[in-house]
């Protein structure tokens, strides 16, 4: 039924200014169906390098465990030296990352207006930026439940626009997960899928309903691809089985590109040279390519994950960034669809930040973007018209026998509650 004839039916049967109410009442319905999924990311071109890992390890899930040490390091740069009066806020998600209705009180103790303090300078670079970061929990800041977060840092003279959100978690373990991943499934054996198999154990006095689980799947920390909401294959008296081939299977792809540009002269991977153009440095790395479609390329990568740092200074105020251009060579642009430079260096969105644009003097894709100077991994990933999630079949290739890591989040909201809680995380890795 068209907009249009819905709106004539109204006015035919109820008048016009009951039409009208309608009407606006269906849209504030609408606005408020469709809530925010959020995901780690800058809302200002200001902002670059959002960072949020567990403990000091940058390249560790943020995922806190309850009852430990642990915390999740939330670090950014602003791209000036000018002085901003930052603060942040946190909030509890439920477990597709959409905003929970619990008040503050019920999942934090302390503060939830928290100032960041001292933000440093840089020094000696091309790009001014002034560096900030924060860990959580810490003595102002208290998290009581276990389950998903966001951050939201703003600006105090305006608390009501987000500059940023970075997303984190705290579990509770309550189940222990096996699993194993090999060449089988529908789409063939030993080709260029993988598929995923695990189980889930209740621990202690541990027990649940199916139906009270949430389980979600990632291939590598990716989102566009990720599997939610998966039923178990086989109920057991004390675990979970899933086998489902449909939901389970996933490209393998390739290994991921490495570069690393943490030295102007000594950098190694994809980085086919780094020059000076005043005022910055620009790193090219070598055009992409498909491979043969017959044999995997073994590269040593971090699953998609990086690492800022720099070989020739003296402090991090001193790391500088680099315009860092990628290029894809290619006679005809696709016409069925879009390429993108993915990585966890941009939380592997596909969006427009990340989209590469055809260059028909060229004969090529090419996106250039500003990184902060380290090791970085990355990959080039086709999204079909339509379609949200990436392919690694149209632009590299995809081989079963490609090492992946896979993370598995057990989430469980009891009949009656009204938040989800993390009580499971695990990684596996395919051989």
């Amino acid at each position: 039924m068209s907009d249009k004839f819905f709106i004539c039916k109204i006015r035919d049967r109820f008048g016009i200014l009951l039409g009208i109410m309608l009407i606006l009442c269906a849209f504030l319905y609408g606005s408020t169906s469709y809530a925010q999924h959020y995901v780690t990311k800058a809302y200002t071109p200001d902002i670059k390098t959002i960072q949020v890992y567990l403990n000091a390890n940058q390249l560790d899930l943020p995922v806190i465990r309850m009852g430990s040490d642990d915390h999740v390091k939330v670090a950014f740069d602003w791209m000036s030296h000018k002085f901003r009066h930052l603060a942040y806020r946190v909030r509890f998600c439920n477990a597709d990352w959409t905003p929970s209705e619990l008040e503050e009180m019920e999942y934090m103790e302390g503060l939830n207006e928290v100032i960041i303090d001292d933000p440093y300078i840089s020094m000696n670079t091309t790009f001014d930026y002034s560096h900030y970061e924060f860990s959580l929990p810490n003595d102002d800041v208290k998290l009581t439940l276990s389950g998903n977060y966001i951050v939201q840092v703003y600006d105090v003279d305006d608390p009501s626009t987000n500059l940023l959100v970075a997303c984190f978690s705290q579990q509770d373990p309550k189940v222990s997960v096996t699993g194993e991943v090999d060449g089988r499934s529908l789409y063939g054996v030993n080709k260029e899928y993988q598929h995923l198999a695990f189980e889930l154990f209740y621990m202690g006095n541990f027990n649940a309903l199916p139906d009270e689980l949430t389980v979600v799947v990632r291939q590598n920390g990716r989102r566009d691809n990720e599997v939610y909401g998966l039923k178990p294959t086989y109920v057991k008296p004390e675990s979970l089985v899933f086998e489902d081939e449909r939901k389970l299977s996933f490209e393998g792809g390739v290994q991921y590109n490495v570069a690393d540009f943490s030295h102007r002269f000594r950098y190694s991977g994809c980085v086919e040279r780094i020059s000076f153009h005043n005022p910055y440095y620009h790193v090219e790395m070598r055009p992409g390519v498909m491979t043969d479609g017959k044999t995997s390329v073994f590269r040593k990568d971090v699953n998609g994950g990086y690492l800022v740092h720099q070989q020739d200074v003296w402090s991090d105020a001193e790391v500088d960034y680099s315009v860092v251009h990628f290029s894809y060579p290619l006679e005809e642009p696709w016409l069925d669809g879009s390429l993108y430079v993915s990585g966890a260096f941009n939380e592997g969105r596909l969006d427009e930040a990340n989209k590469m644009v055809y260059n028909y003097e060229r004969h090529q894709y090419e996106l250039s973007v500003v990184l902060k100077n380290g090791g970085y991994n990355f990959q080039y990933l086709f999204v079909p018209a339509g379609l949200t999630f990436g392919l690694n079949s149209r632009a590299e290739g995809s081989f079963w026998e490609t090492e992946n890591e896979y993370q598995i989040y057990v989430y469980y909201r009891p009949l009656g509650s009204d938040y989800d809680r993390l009580v499971g995380f695990e990684r596996i890795f395919s051989k």
